[in-house]
């Protein structure tokens, strides 16, 4: 399955549109039914914004086969990211490693509010 065919049926189980999507987003519906079509790729940023406009998991998107993800630099070079089967292993690990940082971050800022 490709990256466009899980951001369809995600947001398609999710009961979204394109246009709340896009507007979640603050893109246009056209751009992004090119993501869910394939005829454009997302910045990682944007998979990022999408799954948490869907309540997903970024990992729910990668496929088995390579994903190029289009990453504009502040000059307007396109510097892509191609992740392949074995990296979107590591990718998942650094994630929940990430979210576990914050989950603890988030409990000691908490505590602190206590006090």
């Amino acid at each position: 399955m490709t990256l466009g065919e899980k951001l369809k049926k995600i947001r398609v189980e999710k009961n979204f549109t394109q246009e709340h999507v896009a507007f979640e987003l603050g893109i246009s519906q056209k751009t992004y039914s090119n993501f869910e079509n394939n005829k454009t790729n997302p910045s990682f940023t944007q998979i990022e914004q999408i799954a948490a406009i869907l309540n997903a998991r970024v990992i729910d998107f990668l496929t088995d086969e390579k994903i190029v993800f289009n990453q504009n630099t502040e000059n307007g070079y396109n510097n892509g990211i191609v992740l392949y089967q074995e990296t979107s292993h590591k990718l998942y690990e650094q994630f929940e490693l990430r979210i576990k940082q914050l989950q603890e971050e988030n409990d000691f800022l908490k505590e602190l509010i206590r006090k």
